[in-house]
């Protein structure tokens, strides 16, 4: 560990070291690292590595952590550890609560008043497990340092502009430049591979070989240092008058991220999402706090967040319900957000969708089911939640289109494909904006080298962001082209349009001129000699936001009244499923899934459904199967053996 650099690295708070320097937070973190040229070669190196160890005090419990109590603060200095992306003396992260490295804060209203005027107060307590993402393609990585100094890296990495590239410069000094990332198709993702996990690593032990090193995660080293995601407790306190009207709302989110921040302390702020983009909540006080303890790190997965604060609202509503003594439909419907409507950051919300995906579930579930297919002690119940999702404000995204002289078209960006198909949306979005079909629009992707700047396909932002910066970067390349035909054919160039190989006049359609003949060597109207070859145009999508008071977690009225918002959009979706259970063995068997997602605008429609379908099947995991199982900071299910993920035996197929 004396060879690796003193500079630590993380999403948020630089806190991990390339390898564990004096400390070991966690089982498994890296205390040394091997180069050979095979992996008995390398067996036999590690096996002769001595390591002693002092055992100290550790702690695994979050809630235990950050209480007067806890055994350890694992992280004494953690305030001086530099950051990244946050404004210095940012005061969320001084949270003066032992381990907690940040504390994210909305204030809403009056909600000790709200409480006063409800009919029923209740509180409760939810908890989410340990899970793993699961990906078939592990984490893999190669690093070759180049004669100029500079480092290539091969990585199965989402976010490689944003998370990777910035800490390399960081730990070696390298410039950004020098670096050159090579991202290929990923075997998923599910926010696993978001920041960097060994590639400081294996591009320490190329600097020092000089040597290409690749790096393959066994599965049980996938468990171990890969991610999963963060264990959270949640505390609801809800308020609401006798006929559901929800009053006021009081929440407090514990998040564990394990020895290092990752980026947990990104989850922290961005999981108050979840309780925004859904319910009017006239008195709103939230808390949430990210929380050093001695376990394997955590990262993201799926929702960032939302997803187990949405689980733990949607189970109060039901509760409340019932207490109440009405509908569990009724009561979500009336509290829904209209349009026009401020939520509690203080956003004006438009295109609520949840009341059209509401209905669609319910009309599905009052259709006839399969309960007179089960025989022996089952009992059968229906259950339906609501939820949204968020995409993250402020980003830019970059995009390069070229147009050839033979009519087709190249997409080069640094989006993350990763199985949800966002090359194919891209050249269909390509296509469309140059009225060629698919075939004709070739895509290049994950190369720092040749592919413009993308923050990373996380946060449900691909299609959106991307795809603005490519209509962009396509208009860019019509204004070089109109202005090429214009003049020829004794028109303006805002008469013109491109389509199937030709550019025409609007009004004049048989008044063209194929694409060819326009890149053909001509004299301009100046007498000058023009050839082309390609034209290429270069955009950059820009996502502007209002942001956050820090102390209130609102966003200024003013700004709020320009259209600016802490968030792009939300996505809203309804959920619904029939469940029989067997009162003898405690079997489940899911009969029924429904889902309705309001998307916008699906650029295409059958891959949407299988990211829903996929969704749907992950949840199931969450709810039914999924969960790493930890004694003292130890996984014991480390492998598919003994983590149990959905299969396609167990899905519904109604």
């Amino acid at each position: 560990s004396n060879a690796a650099p003193d500079q630590t690295y993380g999403a948020v708070i630089r806190d991990e070291p390339v390898l564990a320097k004096k400390v070991v937070r966690f089982v498994g973190e890296p205390v040394a690292a091997v180069a050979a040229e095979s992996i008995d070669a390398a067996d036999e190196a590690v096996a002769l590595i001595n390591v002693e160890y002092e055992p100290l005090p550790a702690v695994f419990d979050p809630e235990l952590a950050m209480s007067p109590e806890t055994p350890v603060v694992i992280h004494p200095n953690y305030l001086n550890y530099p950051r990244r992306d946050w404004q210095p003396g940012d005061p969320r992260f001084d949270t003066g609560v032992p381990n907690a490295y940040f504390h994210f804060k909305i204030r809403h209203g009056d909600v000790e008043k709200g409480f006063e005027e409800a009919n029923l107060v209740m509180e409760s307590r939810f908890s989410t497990q340990k899970l793993q993402h699961a990906a078939l393609e592990p984490h893999v990585m190669i690093a070759r340092q180049e004669v100029d100094g500079g480092l290539t890296i091969w990585s199965s990495r989402q976010a490689m502009w944003r998370m990777l590239l910035p800490e390399l410069v960081v730990l070696y000094g390298i410039e950004p430049s020098k670096i050159r990332i090579i991202e290929p198709y990923i075997g998923g993702g599910f926010g696993g591979k978001i920041a960097a996990r060994e590639e400081p690593l294996v591009a320490l032990l190329a600097i020092k070989t000089g040597r290409p090193v690749k790096l393959v995660f066994s599965r049980e080293e996938v468990f171990l240092h890969g991610g999963s995601r963060e264990p959270m407790v949640i505390y609801i306190k809800d308020g609401v008058k006798n006929d559901g009207t929800l009053i006021a709302r009081q929440m407090k989110c514990i998040l564990s991220s394990g020895a290092y921040e990752h980026v947990v302390g990104i989850i922290t702020r961005n999981c108050c999402f979840g309780a925004l983009g859904t319910y009017n909540v006239p008195n709103f006080k939230f808390d949430s706090y990210g929380v050093y303890t001695n376990e394997p790190p955590s990262t993201a997965l799926r929702g960032f967040g939302s997803s187990e604060v949405v689980w733990a609202i949607e189970s109060h509503m039901d509760m409340i319900a019932q207490k109440l003594g009405m509908s569990s439909v009724e009561l979500r419907r009336k509290n829904i957000l209209k349009e026009g409507q401020r939520n509690a950051n203080g956003e004006i919300v438009h295109s609520i969708g949840a009341h059209e995906c509401l209905a669609g579930v319910v009309e599905y579930l009052e259709q006839e089911g399969t309960i007179s297919e089960l025989e022996g002690n089952w009992k059968t119940g229906k259950g339906i939640a609501l939820g949204s999702k968020y995409s993250a404000a402020p980003n830019i995204t970059a995009a390069t289109v070229k147009l050839s002289k033979d009519g087709s078209l190249t997409v080069y960006h640094s989006a993350d494909e990763m199985g949800q198909g966002c090359n194919t949306v891209a050249a269909q979005i390509a296509a469309e904006d140059f009225g060629l079909p698919v075939d004709k629009v070739r895509v290049v992707f994950g190369d720092t080298l040749t592919c413009p700047f993308f923050p990373g396909s996380t946060s449900s932002r691909t299609t959106y962001f991307l795809g603005n910066a490519i209509r962009l970067a396509s208009e860019r390349v019509k204004e070089q082209l109109y202005k090429l035909v214009a003049w020829r054919l004794g028109v303006a160039e805002d008469e013109l349009e491109v389509g199937g190989g030709e550019v025409f006049v609007r009004c004049k359609p048989d008044k063209k001129m194929t694409i060819a003949e326009a890149f053909a060597a001509h004299r301009d109207a100046d007498g000058n000699l023009v050839q082309f070859d390609e034209l290429v145009g270069n955009d950059t999508w820009v996502q502007d936001y209002a942001p956050e008071n820090p102390e209130t977690g609102q966003i200024d009225a003013r700004q709020a009244e320009q259209g600016k918002r802490l968030t792009s959009f939300y996505a809203h979706t309804a959920k619904g499923a029939e469940v029989a259970v067997n009162t003898e063995t405690g079997e489940v068997k899911i009969l029924r899934c429904a889902n309705a997602s309001d998307m916008g605008q699906p650029i295409n429609p059958k891959m949407c459904e299988q990211q829903s379908e996929g969704g749907v099947v992950m949840g199931i995991g969450s709810a039914l199967y999924e969960e790493m199982l930890m004694v003292d900071g130890k996984v014991l299910n480390p492998d598919f053996t003994d983590y149990k993920i959905p299969t396609a035996s167990i899905v519904p197929g109604g």
